[in-house]
């Protein structure tokens, strides 16, 4: 009796998570299959889509014309490259004509050895015109109090990336999104930019898995009874 009902418990569990794995590829399937369809989008110029919903936007290419704000920049902590911990250094790029700033994500620098010691970001304050990658990183993991450091030298350390906050610190209206700096543009360090929707085939290798073992158990469950049947 008790080896059925624990048949009855155990098989349509594996089975069902096997299913929800193969649920989980297909999502990432199709958030695969939107990130690619955005990247051949045609570039979006931020000066002119400032009321647009830029969330929409996520992945498709952008343009934007205005200047860094070279004197207020910020170091996005715990990010590593090869192994090497380090910053990605964020600037906030002002439109021309506006008062609305976007941050845009420059790379990758190394940390140098001392929380106290931060690298050169210096870059040229002149009016330009840049390209980049629309992001929206606003649900990363906070992983210390919220940026706070009103007063302090720049460039400021931060641990989450929340527009509210650097608009509150900087006095601009900052937008909801993020620009991953184009590797082509001189202004920026190390630019490995990959999109991230977690690798299909981890899923369906867990799918299998879950379905072998309910093969196994619904494999021993007819032969426990067929032992008990020619007894």
């Amino acid at each position: 009796m008790i080896p059925t009902l624990a048949f009855l418990v155990v098989f349509p569990t594996l089975i069902s998570l096997g299913f929800w794995q193969l649920d989980r590829a297909e999502e990432k399937r199709q958030i695969e299959t939107n990130v690619n369809a955005a990247t051949y989008k045609t570039p979006l110029s931020l000066n002119n889509s400032i009321s647009e919903d830029l969330i929409a936007e996520v992945y498709r290419p952008a343009t934007m014309e205005g200047r860094f704000d070279n004197k207020r920049q910020y170091l996005w902590d715990n990010k590593t490259h090869q192994g090497r911990p380090g910053y990605h250094v964020l600037t906030p790029f002002i439109l021309e004509g506006t008062d609305t700033g976007v941050m845009v994500n420059r790379g990758w620098v190394q940390m140098l050895g001392r929380r106290d010691l931060v690298p050169d970001t210096s870059v040229e304050a002149e009016r330009i015109t840049i390209s980049g990658v629309i992001k929206n990183p606003s649900n990363t993991i906070q992983l210390a109090d919220r940026l706070d450091q009103k007063g302090a030298d720049y460039p400021h350390v931060f641990q989450a990336f929340e527009p509210d906050v650097f608009a509150s610190e900087l006095g601009l209206e900052i937008l909801p999104v993020m620009i991953e700096l184009s590797p082509d543009e001189k202004y920026g360090y190390v630019r490995e930019w990959k999109p991230y929707f977690g690798k299909i085939e981890k899923h369906n290798g867990y799918a299998l898995q879950w379905f072998l073992m309910a093969l196994i158990t619904l494999f021993l469950f007819f032969k426990l009874n067929t032992k008990r049947e020619m007894r």
